[in-house]
This record gives C-alpha cells, sequence and structure tokens, in this order.
C-alpha cells in the first residue's frame, strides 16, 4: 500500500495531520526535519503517492524538497501548505494550499489524489 508523508517542522502540525490521516485510513509517515523525509523516501521512492510539506523550514523550503522528490519518483504529488502570502519559489504542478487549512479541507484534498 502507498504511503503518504507529512513534512512540518511545527511538531503539532505535524502530530495533528499524521494523526487525523491515519484516523482516517491512509498510511502516514510525518517528519519533523525535511533532510530526514528526503533520505527516507530516497530510500523508499516507490513507497509514497503523496508528499504534503510545509513552506517555510529550515535547510530545505518545501517546494525545494517537492522537487527533489519528484525527481526520485514523479508519480508523487505534491501539495505545499504555507501561512506566507506572496511566496516565491518553483511550485511547478505542486497545489499550494494555506494556513490555517481545516481538518475537513486536508481530508478532502487528500481523498481528491488517491487513485
Amino acid at each position: 500500500m502507498k504511503s503518504i508523508v507529512i513534512v512540518d517542522d511545527e511538531e503539532d502540525l505535524c502530530n495533528l495531520f499524521t494523526e487525523v490521516l491515519q484516523k482516517n485510513g491512509y498510511n502516514v509517515l510525518g517528519f519533523l526535519d525535511p533532510i530526514q523525509a528526503l533520505v527516507h523516501i530516497q530510500a523508499n521512492p516507490n513507497q509514497y503517492y503523496l508528499l504534503i510539506s510545509d513552506f517555510r523550514m529550515n535547510k530545505l523550503n518545501g517546494c525545494e524538497l517537492g522537487i527533489k522528490v519528484q525527481e526520485l519518483n514523479n508519480n508523487i504529488q505534491v501539495i505545499i501548505i504555507s501561512a506566507c502570502e506572496n511566496i516565491e519559489g518553483n511550485f511547478r504542478n505542486f497545489e499550494l494550499l494555506n494556513k490555517p487549512i481545516s481538518i475537513q479541507n486536508l481530508i478532502a484534498k487528500v481523498r481528491s489524489y488517491v487513485k
């Protein structure tokens, strides 16, 4: 079963998103550090179908992470979540969602990516 990766350096949000999606039947792995997430995905590039990442993080922003992940497996879809208005970056075909995002909207968005 393919899984979802959540990356957010805010521990409470990472845990909340991971827990809510798991309770809704999704296999989810959460990371606080984008570098650790990337290393894990590099070792398991075909295990995931969706990356949900915060935009603004130390070491690697969400867009940079998404680009690197799609270089490993172009079939992984990317959702960037950000509280920033007018953010700049290479968003490719990434979906951009604004914080705060309701749990209902998050679940609905994830459902739209399930094949």
